[in-house]
């Protein structure tokens, strides 16, 4: 550098690199987003939707119908010639007495040692087996019992009728038997379980002890007595079914004349004329019909589904639901302030100079019934007062009734609105449509109302 040359330093202008300043901008953004997600509660999120409800309509009944009950002239061995649960005529062989069992082996002898006269009576023995095995529990060990018992009347079955063949041509001397016509027409039963005389007028909770009224089965007999049951004979085709219900049900069913029903035996359906009777505190529906007897006269007890129609409406999980307290006041106490917008009640306090004054406060309308409002507000406590906007008198903030609803988050924040419940089950309820302050078809709600407080800001 040359002697006495100065050399003059110039400033950089700092320049604003554009680039950098948007990675800043998108930096502080999604810094914020980070905080905002941990620092703000979260909520799972149900969208209302249409939907229904079928209702639990399963009860269990006892059927009362006119029997008769007819019993042996004397001791031996009892045939029977017709199949159970069956129809007969006036004049038809029902039974016969066998005094020393011969009968069977001449009946055997007849059809050179042959039981059964048909291939197909050995498939139904076979099916018979099939289904015990395939429906067989340990948990239902009576079933053994069940299958030794259907077994045992199958093969009298089959027997019996050869010995009807025999005794058509031969005649009840040449056999040395004893038989039996039925005395009057109806359907023929080969069990028992003592409440044959049970009506509609004498019945009582002893008829829906099913323990203590098993079936006596009388066809799996050899020998009988003088003196016991031969048959059981039901002689109409009219019959009642009686099912205890609670009192609600009963309540909500006493102005009924006629019920669907669907038996889950056979998953038939029938209209049954229907009442409900009230009996030592308790509460039955009796269905009464004028045919089928013959499909369930083996039966006492019945399982059936009343076939009411299902309940439909919006569809909300049940952990939705919550329960919100609002005062009750005078419809016209409720106001409007012009001036600044606000709808509410109008409250009178003393402000920090010692002035008294009066404003519209804040609150929101829940439901209208019966002249009242039911409302609620941030500023509104109870033992509080508000004033009429015309006359005003003062009314105190003392009566308050809880409302049932679901805290819509639609705009990011909780809010209750009532809903009306039709029905529900385990999981889910049907709530009512256009229900006034609620929530409508494919509003967003709180799924967990337990986790959120009104007016709290959630992120969905």
């Amino acid at each position: 550098m040359a002697k006495g040359k100065k050399v003059v330093k110039f400033h950089r202008t700092l320049r604003l690199n554009m680039a950098v300043v948007v990675f800043l901008v998108i930096f502080i953004y999604m810094l914020y987003n980070i905080v905002r997600y941990f620092t703000t509660p979260q909520v799972a999120v149900y969208e209302v939707s249409q939907g229904s409800i079928a209702q639990d309509n399963l009860y269990t009944g006892a059927i009362l119908r006119e029997e008769k009950v007819f019993y042996t002239e004397k001791a031996g061995y009892i045939n029977y010639y017709n199949k159970d649960a069956s129809k007969v005529g006036v004049n038809t062989y029902v039974y016969s007495i066998d005094a020393d069992g011969d009968f069977y082996k001449k009946v055997l002898e007849q059809n050179d040692g042959q039981l059964f006269e048909s291939d197909g009576s050995y498939e139904k023995l076979e099916n018979t087996a099939e289904n015990y095995v395939l429906g067989y529990s340990n948990e239902k060990f009576h079933q053994v019992y069940d299958f030794q018992r259907e077994v045992e009347a199958e093969i009298m079955e089959a027997a019996s009728a050869n010995a009807l063949s025999m005794l058509n041509g031969q005649g009840q001397g040449a056999l040395g038997i004893q038989a039996y016509l039925a005395q009057e027409p109806g359907i023929v039963v080969y069990n028992t379980d003592g409440l044959e005389g049970m009506t509609l007028d004498s019945f009582n909770s002893d008829l829906f002890d099913q323990e203590a009224h098993e079936k006596n089965n009388l066809i799996s007999r050899g020998q009988v007595a003088a003196g016991d049951v031969a048959y059981k004979m039901i002689t109409s085709e009219a019959w009642a079914l009686v099912v205890p219900v609670d009192e609600k049900l009963a309540k909500s069913l006493e102005d009924e004349k006629s019920l669907h029903v669907r038996f889950k035996k056979d998953n038939s359906t029938a209209w049954g004329a229907s009442s409900v009777l009230s009996q030592g505190g308790e509460h039955y529906l009796t269905l009464s019909f004028q045919d089928s007897a013959l499909r369930f006269a083996t039966d006492r007890y019945l399982q059936i589904e009343l076939t009411m129609s299902e309940a439909s409406g919006l569809k909300i999980p049940n952990t939705a639901l919550t329960k919100k307290k609002f005062f009750v006041i005078p419809k016209d106490y409720y106001t409007r302030d012009e001036d600044s917008g606000v709808s509410g009640v109008i409250c009178r306090y003393t402000d920090e100079n010692g002035s008294i004054t009066e404003e519209v406060v804040e609150a929101t309308v829940a439901q209208e019934k019966k002249g009242k409002y039911y409302i609620a507000g941030n500023k509104l406590e109870k033992g509080g007062s508000i004033i009429h906007p015309e006359t005003g008198e003062r009314y105190t903030l003392n009566k308050q009734k809880s409302l049932r609803g679901v805290y819509n988050i639609n705009r990011g924040y909780a809010v209750f609105r009532k809903v009306k419940v039709l029905t529900k089950n385990d999981e889910y309820s049907i709530i009512d449509t256009g229900t006034d302050y609620g929530i409508s078809l494919y509003d967003h709600i709180a799924l967990d109302a337990s986790a959120v407080q009104e007016n709290q800001t959630l992120q969905q």
